[in-house]
């Protein structure tokens, strides 16, 4: 099956090259396109520069503010849905206009927005007096396939949009690329989504069910029998972790776009985001682009999954294999074979060595030995254990080691686990405010928004009450909320449970992330005893075919909205809430010994490397297929780069 499966994963690129061959038809002959230079890797994946001169397109250009004339009359900007770059885009257009007022007649500005054109652009565009001038088109692609059993959409904008922004308008893309995927792999038995924003994306695709339902789309057969559908807010602890595997910190330290690292190692993420007092110019050099693909670079496959720790002597092991390489002893004709099938692939796998190398020295000396102190601290909060000394590290890291990014990754993790007192977190506000600038008291705001940081209540009263002293201290150890969920679910593991064998070895054995939680659950017990297990999680709902047989007493769209009756404020169309309908299944054989084989988690909002070698694990010990979607592929530090 997993040939087959691969390779309709990789159709799915077809299906976006052709919607974008619809397009370029409609903008008309020999234009030039106009590229935000975000989006060239993730058009690399859909077609190639030869593909995109056979469909009209004669030059390609990066998008600049300050471009000037280019080659062709006809010109089509390929921008992201960002209202900036968009506005950018109509002042440049408008400034052409001006210059040579014809071009408003020939109509021949295009723009393709990703994923879709808002409606707010066609009031934009009026406002600017270029509506009828400027043609928009909305280009939604399709997952795109970056490594074995990872498919992402690359849409690095949607997290911030949707959690920091809290602006639903894109959400639409999440469900139409299942819908599109549905298409080639079949509708899966069972769908579960946890999150409100997971819930829409069941209840449109419900909508799109019902309303563009057509006879190619198979409810009977399928290759992936259960889908979870996850927000990204439900699991942040896993995204600020540090992550302890060759991928995870390569995505801490260096910027990865579509699968594409750059690897700058004199420009890393850490050395951007730290606050430096003196100013050292740094010389331009070239940069080496690394393919994190396993199917291009078969040591990448080895090495990527595995704890840091190990990844040095595997490298060196790699290293002295080349040496003992001796061809000295070849005859002619073994010499020529040996030039015309190894070489080639032996000098890309000297490069590939030579760059996991250069990547794993830059780790090192960017994480310096700091590693284990955080690990040891971070630790501490998810066990809730030290608050006081954990607060002074957080504390000192906000004075000593001013970072714009990791100070607050901390203090977020500490708010979530431990929690914040009120003077604790407006001292840490103002030192961080301190170091960088009043002007960043937005990004608290954000953090707050997303759900990074939990804010703690004013006191009300001033209590004068001097007696009793540090009270505090003296009563019982408590759990908070995520405490009480993690030790039901077993995600913070025992000394017991330490092994390389659990998937708590991605974050040094401290924590099992939630996807990779479900997933072990979901393949080893039955789908009514995983219900119920996982019963405990708030928002947990479910969907699938599974429902088709359930007709009695259940309502359709139609019938939903003719019989309109708010619970809650919430209507749910394509799921049911578990706790509810367990009820319903509890008593149907077919599902007592029903059990999931294959699993697709998408994740809404960025999946991180460490989430995905945990999912990794399970796979290998319980023998069950895990395909990995997402939006695009996070580290810690994007996470909180959104928010500032």
């Amino acid at each position: 099956m997993e040939q087959p499966l691969q390779a309709k994963f990789s159709s799915l690129c077809l299906i976006s090259q052709h919607k974008l061959k619809q397009i370029l038809s409609l903008c008309g002959d020999k234009t030039d396109l106009i590229i935000d230079p975000s989006l060239i890797k993730p058009l690399e994946r859909i077609c190639g520069v030869s593909w995109l001169r056979q469909n009209g397109v004669e030059k390609i250009y990066k998008m600049d503010p300050q471009l000037g004339q280019t080659a062709n009359v006809t010109k089509v900007y390929f921008i992201s849905a960002c209202k900036q770059k968009y506005k950018c885009v109509l002042d440049q257009i408008s400034s052409q206009i001006s210059q040579n007022p014809s071009l408003a007649d020939l109509k021949c500005f295009n723009i393709i927005i990703i994923p879709k054109v808002l409606h707010t652009y066609d009031s934009i565009l009026e406002s600017k007096g270029l509506y009828g001038i400027v043609k928009l088109h909305s280009f939604s692609w399709d997952l795109m396939s970056l490594d074995d059993n990872l498919l992402s959409l690359e849409l690095p904008f949607l997290y911030k949009q949707l959690y920091v922004e809290q602006n639903h308008s894109l959400l639409s893309s999440v469900s139409l690329s299942l819908w599109n995927l549905y298409h080639v792999i079949g509708w899966p038995k069972y769908i579960l989504s946890l999150g409100k924003h997971s819930s829409s994306v069941l209840d449109m695709l419900e909508i799109y069910n019902e309303t563009y339902s057509r006879d190619f789309v198979s409810r009977d057969t399928y290759d992936i029998d259960t889908v979870v559908l996850i927000d990204r807010n439900q699991d942040y602890a896993s995204s600020l972790l540090t992550p302890a595997t060759y991928s995870g910190l390569l995505g801490e330290i260096f910027n990865i776009s579509c699968g594409h690292l750059d690897l700058n190692v004199k420009e890393t993420k850490y050395k951007k985001g730290k606050l430096n007092i003196t100013t050292e110019s740094q010389e331009a050099s070239k940069n080496e682009t690394m393919t994190l693909d396993s199917s291009l670079d078969s040591l990448y496959g080895e090495i990527k999954h595995r704890h840091f720790s190990e990844v040095l002597s595997v490298l060196s092991s790699k290293a002295k294999l080349l040496k003992n390489e001796d061809i000295k002893a070849l005859g002619i004709q073994e010499i020529k074979q040996f030039v015309s099938t190894k070489l080639q692939q032996i000098a890309l796998f000297k490069k590939n060595l030579v760059n996991h190398v250069l990547a794993s020295e830059t780790i090192i000396s960017e994480m310096n030995n700091k590693f284990e102190n955080v690990t040891y601290v971070e630790n501490d909060m998810l066990n809730n254990r030290n608050k006081r000394s954990n607060f002074t590290y957080v504390d000192e890291n906000f004075g000593t080691d001013i970072h714009i990014y990791n100070s607050l990754r901390l203090m977020c993790l500490l708010s979530l686990t431990q929690g914040l007192s009120y003077d604790e977190y407006n001292n840490l506000v103002n030192k961080y405010l301190l170091a960088f600038g009043y002007n960043f008291l937005y990004v608290f705001h954000n953090l707050l928004n997303s759900g990074l940081l939990v804010q703690p209540s004013s006191p009300k009263l001033s209590l004068n009450i001097s007696n009793l002293g540090n009270l505090s201290d003296r009563l019982p150890k408590w759990q908070n909320s995520f405490q009480t969920m993690a030790g039901k679910l077993k995600q913070l593991p025992s000394q017991m449970d330490k092994s390389k064998m659990s998937p708590s070895y991605v974050f040094n054995n401290s924590y099992v992330p939630l996807i990779a939680t479900i997933c072990n659950i979901l393949v080893t017990e039955s789908l009514i005893d995983a219900l119920n297990k996982l019963s405990i999680l708030n928002d947990l709902k479910l969907g699938g075919t599974v429902l088709d047989t359930m007709k009695d007493g259940m309502e359709t769209l139609n019938e939903k909205l003719s019989n309109l009756k708010l619970q809650n404020g919430e209507l749910d169309f394509g799921c049911r809430d578990v706790r509810n309908i367990l009820k319903l299944l509890k008593n149907d054989a077919r599902l007592t010994s029903a059990k999931s084989k294959n699993i697709l988690v998408y994740m809404i909002g960025g999946i991180t490397y460490a989430e995905i070698a945990a999912c990794e694990v399970v796979q290998t010990v319980t023998g069950c297929k895990i395909y990995i979607a997402s939006d695009c592929v996070s580290s810690g530090s994007d996470y909180i780069a959104a928010n500032t």
